[in-house]
């Protein structure tokens, strides 16, 4: 049984709905109609309850895998990787885990940055940290991990442009 996801056009506004097993397969889907690379959309509220649950299992996986000294193996570094993509379940007031935020508590948050006069300098660092450390799980996962969170994040057309201009910039004897 493959869980299927909601797929939409930027440019156009089809929607389709795609399992894991088709994606694995085929890679990122592209519109039909306008040839471009589809958005995935958010998962609902019973999809969110389980990531967070997954999410908690595979930091009891690595954790274990800490003590081991088994993290240097790349499922271990896949799984970080993967738990590093996904929504980060966080606590709510009541204690239960939140996945992504309504506007209202975005704004709320701007607001309370703004009123104790944080610019967007100040907030730099935090930023950094936290995606360097994505970042790092993904440089380590190896060229598969990189190609796959590209794809995610740009798309099919423009990971292989930029792969391709890296490639040209690349000396020849390099290329082979």
């Amino acid at each position: 049984m493959s869980v299927a996801r909601t797929w939409k056009c930027p440019q156009c506004g089809l929607s389709l709905e795609i399992g894991y097993d088709w994606l694995a397969e085929h890679g990122g889907p592209v519109c039909e109609q306008c040839d471009c690379d589809m958005d995935l959309q958010p998962a609902g509220t019973d999809n969110q309850r389980l990531t967070a649950e997954l999410l908690e299992i595979g930091k009891e996986l690595l954790d274990w895998a800490d003590t081991m000294g088994g993290c240097e193996a790349k499922c271990w570094t896949t799984l970080r990787a993967a738990m590093n993509k996904a929504a980060v379940p966080h606590e709510q007031g009541d204690g239960s885990p939140e996945n992504g935020a309504s506007e209202e508590q975005i704004e709320r948050l701007v607001d309370k940055a703004d009123a104790a006069g944080l610019e967007p300098e100040d907030l730099d660092e935090l930023v950094h940290e936290f995606a360097a450390s994505i970042a790092a799980d993904i440089n380590n996962g190896g060229l598969d991990d990189q190609i796959r969170y590209l794809v995610d994040g740009m798309g099919v057309q423009q990971t292989e442009r930029q792969l391709d201009d890296l490639i040209e910039s690349q000396p020849r004897e390099e290329r082979q």
